[in-house]
């Protein structure tokens, strides 16, 4: 278990299909994250299953009464050793829009990016947000993310009507922002 003053990271279990049940009817994290459209507890039971199936997926939870306030994930970027891909990640994350403001999602991005670079010994950590989503890309550029590229997925495929922004944050960069952090 990750962990800080005021939140841990813990691995998904049954009992969170109501709370993304709650987020999976709420267009505003589909809107701001893709979040998946679950619309009964049966669709949320398996989006379960499918977060603890990946080794990176948690629950952000409030230290203080365990309350469940988001998630972050670290995803592989590709499994080819040879690209160099198994030393980059990417991470998403989503916080429950009743604890926005009080630097809870600054909290746990710290706690996965020291995960990532110091224990997984990462080389990259990547991030997407839709361009409307302005508060995670000041997010990411406050822990000191790059921006990149933008990709207009429209262009791909007729699937998809979006924008994404990417950002990228290398591990030598993080190790010293994290070092003026604490001193």
């Amino acid at each position: 278990m990750l962990e800080s003053k005021r939140i841990y990271l813990r691995r998904f279990e049954e009992k969170d299909a109501e709370q993304l049940l709650k987020w999976g009817k709420n267009a505003r994290y589909r809107n701001l994250a893709a979040f998946e459209n679950y619309q009964n507890i049966d669709e949320a039971r398996r989006g379960v299953q499918q977060y603890m199936a990946r080794p990176e997926s948690y629950i952000i939870c409030l230290r203080q009464n365990d309350q469940t306030i988001g998630l972050i994930e670290l995803y592989e970027r590709g499994l080819d050793e040879k690209s160099g891909l198994l030393k980059t990640k990417e991470v998403g994350f989503l916080l429950d829009q009743a604890f926005e403001g009080h630097g809870y999602m600054t909290e746990a991005l710290r706690l996965i990016l020291n995960y990532a670079f110091k224990k997984k010994r990462q080389k990259e950590i990547w991030a997407g947000t839709f361009v409307n989503n302005e508060k995670s890309q000041k997010l990411l550029e406050k822990l000191g993310f790059q921006y990149v590229y933008t990709v207009d997925y429209s262009q791909i495929s007729t699937l998809f009507s979006y924008q994404e922004k990417y950002y990228l944050l290398k591990q030598a960069e993080w190790l010293k922002i994290d070092a003026n952090m604490k001193s």
